[in-house]
């Protein structure tokens, strides 16, 4: 396994909507050594999640974290080719989101509080299911680099983005009583 070069905040892979991987070739060398090097990057840099693209792969696979299994030990999924529809968006989480390709900064982002996901597993078998709140909003973050966006496209307010010692310092506390929900 490997530690992967995390592409930053102005490289063009990240910019890029990625190709969808062939079914057939998920459970092929190339696809397994993919998934085992992002897991390693993913913690090397204490990641909740990881999409191809943050490692200079344009194709349309993602690690996503936000759940705990009945031990309380974290659950990370696997997804290609994922499609996400809202559930409901009337119902909006926001948080400060940070990003490993956007390092050291945090901005203030509101999505959709449930979503359901259909998509393919490490093992090349479909799967669909629903998601809420924290693992809902990891999931969108990491889909949403699939398609070139960055949570920084979705912060509507630009007072609300910062250095992560400021946000933590500064703005964290800014408007809980308008706002609820976990942080990052």
């Amino acid at each position: 396994m490997s530690i992967l070069k995390v592409a930053r905040l102005g490289h063009p892979v990240l910019r890029q909507k990625c190709e969808a991987i062939k079914p057939e070739a998920i459970k092929g060398p190339e696809i397994q050594r993919l998934i085992r090097d992002m897991f390693e990057t993913m913690a090397e840099y204490n990641g909740v999640g990881l999409a191809a693209p943050q490692v200079h792969q344009p194709v349309r696979l993602v690690i996503a974290g936000g759940d705990a299994d009945e031990e309380g030990h974290p659950v990370y999924r696997v997804l290609i080719n994922p499609e996400i529809t809202v559930l409901s968006d009337d119902e909006r989480l926001g948080m400060f989101e940070g990003c490993l390709s956007v390092p050291g900064l945090r901005g203030w982002v509101e999505r959709p509080d449930a979503i359901s996901v259909k998509a393919w597993n490490e093992k090349g078998q479909q799967i669909e299911f629903n998601l809420e709140g924290f693992a809902a909003v990891v999931m969108q973050h990491e889909c949403d680099h699939l398609d070139g966006v960055l949570y920084v496209d979705r912060i509507e307010d630009m007072t609300r983005f910062a250095y992560d010692e400021e946000a933590s310092r500064y703005l964290e506390t800014a408007g809980e009583e308008e706002f609820e929900g976990e942080e990052e």
